[in-house]
C-alpha cells in the first residue's frame, strides 16, 4: 500500500525535526507539521461521536469530516487486535481496521487524521467505535490509507485521575470511553493477585480500592503478556477505558501500565509462588477425606485427554504427570489440546468425585498456565484384569491394552466390550465424539484408553487413532435372541443387553399416525414385546419385520416401561412387510394381572367402554369393561387426537404400556371397533 512505502521516509523527515516531549498538542484545526501530512482537522471526536446513539444502528457519515488523535493503544503487546484507539481533547473512539502489525505505521504516541466520509459511526456493546460498514465490521485493508493517515510521532498523552466511584456517573463515564485513564491507589482483588493476566481464554480480572469498590481488567489470550504473573502490591494503574454492555471495564497496553509495589490496602500479604504437587499426592489427599486442594498448591502435567475429538466434555481435561492422573473440570469451555503441558493452581479448589470419577472441580480458566507442547507419556501397557486391579491408582491415566476385541454393537457409539485373555471391561464413546460413527474393528486390536469411573470402571479412547489392528467388517454377527430373554436379563438385574445379540420382530405401533414419539417403535417376536428407542426419529412402518442389534446397548425404564436405549438408528434393518402377531384377546383384569409379561405386546379386548373428561381422544381416558379399568393415553400429537370418543361399547386392540401404572395405547382408529 502506499503509505506503507512511504512511511520510512515519512519517519526519516520527522526524526529531522524537533524533537519534544509533552502533552500532546490537541488544536484539532492546526494542520501537521513536518509534511507527514498534508491534511488538517474539521471537528472533533466528540463532535463526530455526537452524530450517533448509543444502541441504534451505525450511522453512515455523508460529510467531509476528519477528524485528529493521538494513538493511545496500537497492537504491539497483542492486548489490543485490529483496532486503534485514538484521543483528542474532546474525547476518544475506536477504529477498526482490518489489517495486523497497526504499531509500525500507527505507533503508540502517533498522530492519526480520519477522513471520516463514507465510515459509520456506531458503538459495540455500547462502546463507540468507526467502522467500515453499518454492521460494524472493519475497515478492509486495501481501503486503510485512503481513510487512516498517519501524522507525527512521539506525542504524548496524560492520563486523566479519575477514581471507580466517579464511574458511576453516566455522562462522566460517557465522556471518558476510549481515552487514557490513571487510578491511584488499586490494587488487584485478593483472588486475582499473584495469579496469570489471562488464562487459555481472554480474561476478566478485578481491580479494587481501599473501599473494595471493583472494576474489570480485560486481557487477551493473545496478549505477550498474558502467562506473567499480576502484581500482588497497591499503587497506580494506567488503562483505556471501555465497556462491554454493563461492564465497566480497563483495558493495559502492556505491563508497564501496572506500578504496584506499595503496600496493600489493609496490609495483607496475598498470591505469591505456588509450591508444586504431585498428581498423586492430591488423589491422596481426597482419599483421606480431604475436600479442596492445599493452600499454595498447582499440578503440573500433560494433558492425555483429546479435547479436539469430543469425547470428553468441554469444559473438561485429564492432565497426567509421572506419579498419575486427574479430571480437571474447569468452569467454562477451554481450547487446551492433546500432549499440551499445563500448570493448574490447585489452591483451595474442590476435591470430588462425579459417578466414581475424581476430578478438581471448578477451576477458574484462570487457574491453567499453558506451557506448550510437552512430551505424551507413554501408555502403560497392562491386562483388562490388571486395569480393574489397579483402577483407582491408574485413573485418569493412558494405558495400552494388546490383542483385545470390542464388540457391542457396529459402531463405537455408547457402551461397548472390551476383552482380553484376562477379562472384559467397559468402553463408553459419547455420540458427538469424532468417531463415533467409525465401525468397530473385528478381530484382535492394540487398544490405547484412559482409564476412566461411571460407577464403575471403564476406559474411553481419545481419538480414532487409539485403536489399531483388526478388521474393517465392524462387531461379527450377532446372535439373534428372543426378546423375552432380554426382558429376562434387565429383570435380573443387567442394564445392557449382552454383547453379539440381535433381536427380530414386527413393528406393532404405528409411526405415521404420531401416537408414539418418533424416536420410539414397539416390536414384538412370538415370545414377547420390547420399546426400542434410537438416537434419532426412525421411519420404520407398521407391520415392517425388523431385525435390531442390540449389542452392549442399554436396557432402562423410562416411567416403569422397559426400553432398548439409545440405539443407533444404523443398528435397526428392515426386511420389509412382514406378519403382524395375532392380538392377545384379554380381559382388562387380565391385562392388569400380566402387565411385565405381555408390556409392548397387542391385546384385544372385546365390551368396553370409553370416557374421558373431554369426551375426545386426547391425554388420558379410562377403557372398562366387565373386570375392571384401565388407563389409555393418547398424545396431542396423534392423527386422531381430539376425535370423538365413541358412545357404544366397542372392541378394542391396543398395546399394552405403563406410564408408572398400566397403560394402554392404541396405533390409530382402526384398532377401535
Amino acid at each position: 500500500m502506499k503509505f506503507f512505502k512511504n512511511f520510512n521516509l515519512f519517519l526519516a523527515i520527522a526524526l529531522l525535526a524537533t524533537t519534544f516531549t509533552a502533552c500532546v498538542d490537541l488544536e484539532f484545526d492546526e494542520p501537521s507539521l513536518d509534511g507527514l501530512a498534508d491534511i488538517a482537522a474539521n471537528t472533533t471526536i466528540a463532535e463526530l461521536k455526537a452524530l450517533h446513539t448509543i444502541g441504534n444502528d451505525a450511522v453512515l457519515v455523508e460529510d467531509d469530516l476528519i477528524i485528529r488523535g493521538v494513538v493511545i493503544a496500537d497492537d504491539l503487546s497483542g492486548n489490543f487486535f485490529k483496532n486503534l484507539t485514538i484521543e483528542d481533547e474532546t474525547g476518544g473512539i475506536q477504529i477498526r481496521l482490518n489489517l495486523v502489525g497497526l504499531s509500525d505505521v500507527y505507533p503508540q504516541g502517533s498522530e492519526v487524521f480520519v477522513r471520516c466520509q463514507g465510515l459509520f459511526v456506531g458503538d459495540f456493546a455500547e462502546l463507540p467505535q468507526i467502522s467500515g460498514t453499518v454492521e460494524g465490521d472493519a475497515i478492509e485493508e486495501v481501503l486503510v490509507e485512503d481513510f487512516v493517515i498517519p501524522g507525527k510521532t512521539g506525542q504524548e498523552v496524560t492520563p486523566e485521575v479519575i477514581t471507580i466511584d466517579q464511574l458511576d456517573d453516566p455522562t462522566f463515564l460517557s465522556s471518558k470511553l476510549n481515552t487514557l485513564v490513571q487510578l491511584n491507589d488499586v490494587e488487584f482483588a485478593p483472588e486475582a493477585a499473584g495469579g496469570t493476566y489471562a488464562g487459555v481464554i481472554s480474561t476478566n480480572l478485578n481491580i479494587q480500592d481501599c473501599n473494595t469498590r471493583t472494576i474489570i481488567l480485560r486481557t487477551s489470550s493473545f496478549s505477550d503478556f498474558a502467562s506473567e504473573l499480576t502484581p500482588t502490591g497497591n499503587g497506580s494503574l494506567t488503562a483505556v477505558l471501555g465497556r462491554f454492555r454493563d461492564d465497566i471495564q480497563l483495558t493495559i497496553r502492556d505491563t508497564d501500565d501496572i506500578q504496584f509495589a506499595a503496600e496493600r490496602c489493609d496490609g495483607s500479604v496475598v498470591g505469591g509462588d505456588l509450591e508444586q504437587m504431585d498428581i498423586i499426592e492430591l488423589r491422596e489427599l481426597f482419599a483421606t477425606g480431604g475436600t479442596e486442594g492445599p493452600s499454595g498448591k498447582k499440578i503440573k502435567g500433560v494433558i492425555v485427554s483429546d479435547d479436539d475429538a469430543a469425547n470428553i466434555v468441554g469444559q473438561n481435561l485429564m492432565v497426567q504427570d509421572a506419579t498419575g492422573g486427574i479430571v480437571v473440570r474447569f468452569t467454562d469451555f477451554h481450547n487446551l489440546p492433546l500432549g499440551t503441558e499445563i500448570e493448574v493452581n490447585v489452591s483451595g479448589q474442590e476435591l470430588s468425585e462425579f459417578s466414581g470419577l475424581l476430578q478438581v472441580n471448578n477451576v477458574p480458566l484462570l487457574n491453567v498456565t499453558n506451557l506448550g507442547t510437552g512430551v505424551l507419556p507413554t501408555p502403560r501397557e497392562a491386562t483388562i484384569a490388571e486395569i480393574t486391579a489397579n483402577a483407582e491408582q491408574w485413573e485418569s491415566t493412558v494405558v495400552k491394552v494388546m490383542d483385545a476385541t470390542i464388540t457391542g454393537g457396529s459402531n463405537f457409539a455408547g457402551p461397548r466390550t472390551v476383552t482380553d485373555a484376562t477379562g472384559t471391561i467397559p468402553m463408553f464413546t459419547r455420540n458427538g465424539a469424532s468417531f463415533a460413527e467409525d465401525a468397530l474393528p473385528s478381530g484382535s486390536v492394540e487398544l490405547v484408553a484412559l482409564v476412566g469411573d461411571f460407577n464403575g470402571v471403564q476406559l474411553n479412547m481419545r481419538n480414532g487413532d487409539d485403536v489399531t489392528g483388526g478388521g474393517s467388517t465392524g462387531g461379527g454377527d450377532p446372535v439373534q435372541m428372543d426378546i423375552m430373554e432380554l426382558r429376562d436379563l434387565f429383570e435380573g438385574g443387567s442394564s445392557v443387553a449382552p454383547n453379539e445379540r440381535k433381536i427380530r420382530g414386527i413393528v406393532i405401533s404405528d409411526i405415521n399416525n404420531g401416537n408414539l414419539t418418533g424416536r420410539n417403535l414397539v416390536i414384538q417376536d412370538g415370545s414377547g414385546g420390547i420399546v426400542v428407542r434410537f438416537e434419532d426419529v426412525h421411519s420404520f412402518a407398521l407391520g415392517e419385520e425388523l431385525e435390531v442389534v442390540v449389542s452392549g446397548e442399554e436396557l432402562s425404564e423410562f416411567n416403569g416401561l422397559l426400553q432398548v436405549n439409545n440405539v443407533p438408528n444404523e443398528s435397526a434393518l428392515s426386511f420389509g412387510n412382514g406378519t403382524l402377531p395375532d392380538p392377545r384377546v384379554a380381559t382388562v383384569q387380565e391385562v392388569i394381572d400380566n402387565l411385565e409379561d405381555w408390556e409392548s405386546t397387542l391385546v384385544v379386548i372385546s365390551g368396553v367402554s370409553i370416557s374421558g373428561a373431554d369426551g375426545v381422544y386426547n391425554g388420558l381416558t379410562t377403557i372398562t369393561d366387565a373386570s375392571g379399568s384401565i388407563g389409555m393415553f393418547t398424545r396431542g400429537d396423534a392423527s386422531f387426537s381430539s376425535t370423538a370418543l365413541p358412545s357404544d361399547e366397542v372392541t378394542l386392540t391396543a398395546i399394552v404400556s405403563q406410564f408408572n401404572d398400566p397403560q394402554i395405547v392404541i396405533r390409530n382408529l382402526n384398532d377401535i371397533n
